[in-house]
């Protein structure tokens, strides 16, 4: 019996072409630059492998485990390796593995040491690339850090967080490092942003969330506009309790927050680039309502209740004519037409429970689309 699969749909029809059985826990995947492979990421309990996807051949390749419930494999930018982390640890450690992207074999583990061989939550959370492809960027929840590792000498460098890491953000011009934490007792929701020009990466800047008229407080996602100029970052609020509303935007240049706005989708999580840069679509963790955001005006001009649970990802079309966003608890994947800003066809894709990621190009960062 399968207990998850990934769908392929051809846009041109928004049919189903394959259904491949991949893992349990398998929501989020990695396609390669040419769009040849995919890779997906088994994090539920008891997992350990990578599911590699041919895309050509509409089938399943190769599974590799690499350790203990991987969560997020993340393609280089020059199609070189996989980085994948790990939501537990191996042997008290907490894994990387890199995978040559060409041979689909593990070249490298780097086994981190941690202070607690058996901590109570994840140990990981999401990763990015240097645009060079020459360093990862990973979090370390156990300890509270920032985890960098240079994948010409496989050095290892840590830089303290003052709560749990989320997000790591690239800037577009690749000299900045942006990482959203979570928030705690003692630390604010916010934004901490690394020099990459200087070996030691300093800090530049440190913001915090407004949080004003919020119930519930954690930050989550955060991402660039499109053009680069505006840096999104949401407050989910924790995950036994996401009802979270706020998007805040930040200046790129200035580090100085310009304006901020609640959405009518709750527990707010990413805020997804359309690849012409008009619209932002927030999707969420609370209830089945988009969010979507004009960024020219820094305003709503849509909300879009759809299916029976929470929408988690969107992909576009390349035009910026279409979206593909999916839905949690319906399993369904919904197409929306981006000029009406209407759902125009339901598309099903296992009638059940267990909607994640929807991927057409690769991306280094979930909501930002290259350029």
């Amino acid at each position: 019996m399968r207990i998850a699969d990934a769908y392929l749909v051809n846009p041109q029809t928004d049919a189903v072409v394959a259904d491949l059985d991949t893992c349990k826990g398998g929501s989020l995947g990695t396609t390669t630059p040419d769009a040849k492979k995919v890779y997906v990421s088994c994090a539920a309990e008891g997992q350990k492998e990578v599911v590699v996807i041919d895309l050509d051949g509409k089938k399943v390749l190769k599974r590799l485990e690499t350790g203990n419930r991987p969560k997020h494999g993340l393609v280089s930018p020059d199609s070189k390796w996989v980085g994948i982390n790990h939501w537990g640890l191996d042997g008290g450690k907490l894994r990387h593995t890199f995978i040559d992207a060409v041979t689909d074999e593990i070249i490298k583990n780097i086994d981190l040491d941690v202070s607690n061989p058996n901590p109570t939550g994840v140990t990981s959370m999401h990763n990015a690339w240097s645009l060079d492809s020459r360093r990862f960027f990973a979090v370390d929840r156990v300890d509270n850090r920032l985890v960098v590792i240079d994948t010409q000498d496989w050095s290892v460098k840590t830089l303290a967080v003052p709560s749990a890491p989320h997000y790591l953000v690239p800037s577009p011009d690749a000299r900045e490092l942006w990482l959203v934490h979570e928030g705690s007792n003692s630390a604010k929701p916010g934004i901490i942003v690394y020099d990459l020009t200087k070996p030691e990466m300093p800090i530049i800047a440190q913001m915090e969330m407004p949080l004003i008229g919020e119930e519930v407080v954690e930050a989550h996602h955060g991402n660039f506009t499109q053009d680069g100029k505006l840096f999104m970052v949401l407050n989910r609020g924790p995950s036994k309790d996401s009802r979270g509303r706020e998007v805040a935007f930040f200046d790129a240049a200035t580090k100085q927050l310009v304006h901020r706005l609640t959405t009518a989708s709750n527990g707010v999580g990413h805020t997804y680039n359309s690849p012409d840069g008009q619209y932002a679509v927030v999707t969420n963790y609370g209830n089945n309502v988009i969010t979507i955001i004009d960024i020219a005006q820094l305003k709503t001009v849509k909300d879009l209740k759809i299916g029976t649970g929470r929408m988690g990802h969107i992909a576009f079309t390349k035009d910026s004519k279409w979206g593909y966003v999916s839905n949690e608890k319906d399993g369904n994947l919904y197409k929306l037409d981006m000029e009406k800003l209407a759902v125009v066809k339901a598309i099903e894709t296992g009638k059940q429970a267990g909607g994640g990621q929807v991927l057409n190009v690769w991306t280094n960062v979930f909501e930002e689309l290259p350029k």
